[in-house]
């Protein structure tokens, strides 16, 4: 097996193996050419990316990022290939790389590393446990077929309009940030590195961004984007601040969001959501007509327990 970092060249047949190994589990995908190269913008892919090959074929990759202690691989094997030592090669290359990266997480903080999988079958579940890992977190990628123009819902009292960029940009960041506060694993992201991720993608476009307003305050908000290679609209963001939940906001928000998804042509729209997310994300979703195209399972193995910094750690921190 060959193993090597993936250049610009690979995309088509990296893309390719991310769908194939999708659609044998779900029967489809909603990866697109357009989010894999957003992906790799962010990556740096001489050190955080792999392509494996047989015989000059591309038949797994995986890559690798890093957000505070909390530590991903996401990896793929062509599915008729699974069981071939492929799958265990990428999660060496990742583990590996993850025990690089432990020391560069401040002292005391715990270090663990994730994985998410569709599949869910004896043979994953055993392949997990065997290497230390325990899942710990489901989500879904949710998908509607818009066969007619949608009826963007209607809140008493709340205006649904479009963002005004730039100068509602700050005021946008805090209720995104307040909206996710109680989420699973959010760490607050700070407007410098939040402003780099959202408005420097290709696909930024702040006419498919919407707000709920009651008067000035931001009472919810919608990111959309199309992507492309295939076609598909698709909700980034979906937030309601929590003192206006249980309002209908966020149905009002994503009917407006498909609205305007129909009216430029497009009849696929998806996303992805957690699937125990607390606030009843998933109903939503389903009331709005769109049903679950894949559910992943993240896997995590600690590998590195959280403790209080010693003298020592201080010492190293200063050297």
């Amino acid at each position: 097996m060959n193993v090597r970092r993936p250049d610009a060249g690979d995309l088509d047949a990296v893309l390719e193996l991310m769908r194939a190994a999708d659609i044998a589990v779900a029967g489809d995908s909603d990866w697109t050419a357009s989010e894999l190269v957003e992906t790799w913008a962010d990556l740096d892919l001489a050190r955080d990316a792999w392509v494996l090959e047989l015989d000059g074929r591309v038949v797994g990759y995986a890559d690798f990022s890093t957000r505070g202690g909390r530590l991903n691989a996401d990896g793929y094997v062509q599915p008729e290939l699974r069981g071939r030592g492929i799958g265990s090669e990428i999660v060496r290359l990742t583990e590996e790389r993850a025990k690089e990266e432990e020391s560069n997480v401040p002292a005391g903080e715990r270090v663990y590393l994730q994985n998410a999988t569709l599949n869910q079958d004896e043979l994953t579940v055993s392949f997990y446990r065997e290497r230390g890992y325990e899942a710990v977190r489901g989500f879904r990628g949710m998908v509607i077929e818009l066969e007619e123009a949608p009826v963007p819902a209607a809140v008493p009292g709340i205006e649904i309009r479009p963002y005004r960029h730039p100068d509602e940009a700050r005021t946008y960041h805090a209720a995104h940030q307040e909206s996710f506060a109680g989420h699973w694993e959010h760490r607050p992201t700070p407007w410098q590195e939040w402003e780099k991720k959202w408005f420097g993608r290709e696909t930024f476009d702040p006419t498919l961004w919407w707000v709920a307003a009651d008067g000035e305050e931001i009472a919810g908000l919608v990111f959309g984007e199309q992507r492309r290679d295939p076609d598909q609209g698709w909700v980034d963001v979906l937030g309601v601040r929590p003192a206006y939940r249980r309002r209908g906001i966020a149905e009002a928000l994503l009917t407006t969001a498909f609205a305007e998804f129909f009216r430029r042509g497009e009849r696929k729209v998806g996303l992805g959501v957690d699937a125990e997310s607390p606030t009843g994300a998933t109903r939503v979703y389903e009331r709005a007509g769109m049903r679950t195209l894949w559910h992943a399972i993240v896997y995590e193995k600690e590998l590195r327990a959280a403790r209080e910094p010693t003298r020592e750690d201080a010492r190293e921190l200063r050297t």
